[in-house]
């Protein structure tokens, strides 16, 4: 029979069959094993027992003792037990990693805690169905469900603690679309990691960016949110990709250099260095057969700022973001995406899109002869222009071809693009589904914001085709 009762804290006994620390021979070996177990956790947990007393919501679990008349065992709390009984005589710690952590405590241990609420169990095996899914993975649905970090930094906040800046963030991005499900998914056990990189002194610095952890207010120092979100949304998405490696930023060093390979779409509120000559200079640049070489360079395209939202074309007009594009039918094709006004044509501007990637990949390839896969050469395709031979697999090609180290940044954003799971506003799904979709609608911004995620591959395409002298 289960009842509960209030006892006295010296009628409790710790279990010397204790599944954290294992068999012990006496009370005062147990009491030893948990500290050597719990170490400095187990002052910690003392100290907030001082400070905010024991949770009328948690019992202790014990059954009879056997051996000992009104004396009874913990089977659950024994580190609750163990704190107060070291609390009330802390002689029991000496000799121990937290002695001196408990003689301090125990001088301000003012209100003693003699008796605590606990449900008696008739025997152990009555006892351990109930402690076994009290314990049990989180993931089983059966067992205690944990708080997940972001439930723990709501908690921080409501209680007037600095909570983590990643919270902010989520909350910031959080729209309740696919592409941004796909991300939380992805990142579901790695928000530790995530606000880690954003405590990175280069998000303000470098990339003007400031997350207030007090309040969960983000602040984009050029003032355009769109960008702002376009920014935190792109490095989120980096880092949600199946093939990111998180042991790449475990240093602090590692994190610094992450953060400032975002400098492309930084939000600083410093003079933009691009020269915006209008579309004379573009048309200038096509006679050329390509556009604005030298503005293209690296270090004036880690100036560039995002400007999806300022622009009302597929692709940027002119400046420093220009890729350099030959071929007589490439170059008129990106001349339309720099040309073509998105909002009203939404469904050009998706097809426009869609067509100039894969006809760059192509090129590409066949510039640099990179063979057709097996599998697809077993399927009797011979030419990369075949029908039935996927983007995504053309897009691999490419990046296998350009990046065999599998680690330029560069390619981040197209490698996630052609992950089969993809569903975000740039995948190759979502690409694909203007074409094929009939309740797919292309939005304006969403397609700006496409281009923008796919201008570092083309970028890269482009200069391997015809590199900028």
């Amino acid at each position: 029979m289960v009842y509960s009762a209030t006892l006295k804290l010296s009628q409790l006994k710790l279990d010397q069959e204790n599944y954290r620390v294992g068999h012990t021979s006496n009370q005062r070996e147990t009491l030893k094993a948990i500290i050597d177990e719990q170490k400095n956790k187990l002052a910690n947990h003392a100290a907030d027992l001082v400070k905010v007393g024991i949770s009328p919501g948690e019992f202790v679990w014990v059954i009879p003792d056997p051996k000992e008349r009104e004396m009874f065992i913990v089977l659950e709390g024994n580190r609750r037990v163990a704190s107060l009984k070291i609390l009330d005589s802390p002689a029991l710690a000496d000799g121990t990693i937290v002695e001196k952590q408990f003689r301090a405590l125990a001088r301000q241990y003012e209100n003693p805690i003699r008796e605590v609420q606990a449900i008696v169990f008739g025997d152990r095996l009555e006892a351990r169905p109930w402690i076994r899914r009290r314990h049990m993975s989180p993931g089983s649905g059966v067992g205690l469900q944990q708080w997940k970090p972001a439930a723990k930094g709501r908690a921080m906040r409501d209680e007037g603690d600095a909570a983590p800046r990643f919270l902010a963030v989520l909350e910031f991005l959080a729209d309740g679309s696919d592409a941004w499900a796909e991300i939380e998914a992805a990142l579901d056990d790695r928000w530790t990691t995530v606000d880690r990189v954003l405590n990175s002194s280069s998000l303000p610095k470098i990339l003007g960016v400031t997350i207030h952890p007090r309040t969960g207010k983000i602040e984009f120092e050029n003032g355009n949110v769109q960008a702002g979100r376009a920014l935190l949304f792109r490095m989120l998405s980096v880092m949600a990709a199946p093939n990111f490696q998180f042991a790449s930023i475990e240093k602090a060093r590692d994190r610094e250099d992450f953060v400032k390979g975002f400098s492309d779409w930084s939000v600083k509120a410093t003079p933009d260095t691009r020269k915006d000559d209008g579309d004379a200079r573009g048309d200038k640049d096509d006679r050329k057969g390509g556009a604005d070489r030298g503005a293209a360079s690296g270090a004036k395209r880690g100036r560039a700022k995002m400007d999806s939202v300022a622009r009302d074309t597929l692709a940027p007009k002119s400046g420093a973001r220009m890729l350099h594009v030959d071929g007589t039918r490439l170059n008129p094709l990106y001349r339309e995406c720099r040309t073509i006004k998105v909002s009203g044509y939404e469904n050009a501007a998706a097809f426009l899109l869609r067509v100039f990637i894969e006809l760059s990949s192509e090129a590409l390839l066949v510039a640099k002869n990179v063979p057709l896969p097996n599998r697809l050469q077993k399927e009797g395709k011979q030419h990369w222009s075949d029908i039935g031979i996927p983007l995504a697999t053309k897009v691999g090609c490419v990046i296998d071809c350009l990046d065999p180290t599998k680690k330029a940044k560069q390619f981040q954003q197209a490698r996630l693009a052609a992950q089969p799971t993809a569903r975000s506003g740039y995948s190759i799904h979502t690409l694909h589904g203007y074409f094929h979709n009939l309740k797919l609608i292309p939005d304006a911004a969403e397609l700006k914001q496409a281009w923008d995620s796919w201008e570092a591959y083309l970028h890269e395409v482009h200069n391997a085709l015809s590199p900028a002298p």
